[in-house]
């Protein structure tokens, strides 16, 4: 999806400053509580609707670094989805206002990775450039409530791929409120989940994975028209709860569907991609269960369910390798 014309404006681009990779930003303004999980080191705005940032990609991570077959010689689109999410959380922050205990709801999310981009040696951490551009969805009484962001990656000056997130944001008693009515009951927090998920986790080396505890699915089974499963995270993970959440995110589902579509089309494919669309929290407390289906060359369909109903539905990208 191109970027609208105002990120792409000539005097955009020649008033643009130059970003520093010396240090990360605030991690408040990225939602993390690890500044080892914060890859953001710059932002800057360049008009009401325009924004820059600098990440760095670390050359190892125990997470975004744990990779087998295709994805161990590129960035990690997981890496890359992370980085557009620290970005766009910050641009809400400092560039919009949204207060910072204010609930966030991803939506809608799309990645799309262009594959032939040159990259620079492992054994220094790569550097990253994104540039986005804004539009505020809704705006309420003078406060932003949903915006959407289109951002383009780059890497030395090679576009890597491009990212569309849409977002809600609701006042923290707002959100409370809301939540307490469509569960009839609070949400637990992470931190109640079993430090060992319960049922049977998948092979590591299935989902092209080192690590059994980047695992996020158990209980795979092949079906007659593709794979089925369930979400299995432990409640220690680092990254996916590097701080307590009361639902299973976005993140974590874009994990889970990665490893869905391993499962579905065999670890020596090549993620190229994701599009997705987040109906309903996934709860902590009742099983999320995923179906992935081959349904091209190119695309593997993964849906999750939580008591019958879709939460989520994600089309992961993939391409063969040659």
């Amino acid at each position: 999806m191109p970027l609208p014309q105002s990120a792409l404006a000539p005097d955009a681009v020649t008033s643009a400053p130059t970003l520093s990779y010396r240090r990360t930003v605030d991690r408040g303004d990225v939602h993390r509580w690890a500044v080892s999980e914060v890859f953001l080191t710059d932002y800057a705005d360049l008009s009401a609707d325009t924004y820059l940032a600098a990440a760095q990609l670390p050359p190892a991570h125990y997470y975004f670094g744990d990779h087998t077959g295709p994805a161990a010689d590129g960035p990690d689109s997981m890496l890359l989805l992370e980085c557009c999410r620290q970005f766009a959380t910050c641009i809400a922050h400092r560039g919009l206002g949204v207060a910072r205990d204010s609930a966030f709801h991803v939506t809608e999310w799309s990645l799309t990775l262009t594959g032939d981009t040159p990259l620079p040696p492992h054994d220094r951490p790569r550097e990253l450039n994104i540039k986005a551009a804004v539009t505020r969805s809704q705006v309420r009484s003078g406060t932003v409530r949903a915006a959407r962001y289109v951002l383009e990656l780059s890497l030395d000056d090679a576009v890597l791929g491009r990212c569309d997130i849409s977002a809600r944001y609701s006042p923290a008693e707002e959100a409370e409120i809301v939540r307490r009515y469509h569960r009839r009951s609070a949400p637990p927090l992470s931190g109640s989940l079993p430090a060992v998920p319960p049922g049977t986790p998948v092979p590591p080396a299935d989902v092209a994975r080192r690590d059994p505890a980047n695992v996020a699915l158990a209980d795979a089974r092949h079906v007659a028209a593709g794979v089925s499963a369930v979400v299995a995270v432990p409640s220690g993970h680092r990254t996916h709860f590097d701080h307590p959440q009361d639902h299973y995110t976005a993140m974590i589902l874009m994990e889970a569907a990665r490893q869905a579509a391993l499962l579905a089309a065999g670890t020596g494919v090549r993620i190229t991609g994701y599009q997705s669309r987040f109906a309903r929290f996934a709860e902590l407390d009742a099983p999320v269960r995923v179906a992935a289906v081959r349904r091209t060359c190119d695309e593997v369909a993964v849906r999750f369910r939580q008591d019958g109903t879709v939460v989520s539905e994600i089309a992961v990208g993939v391409a063969e390798e040659l």
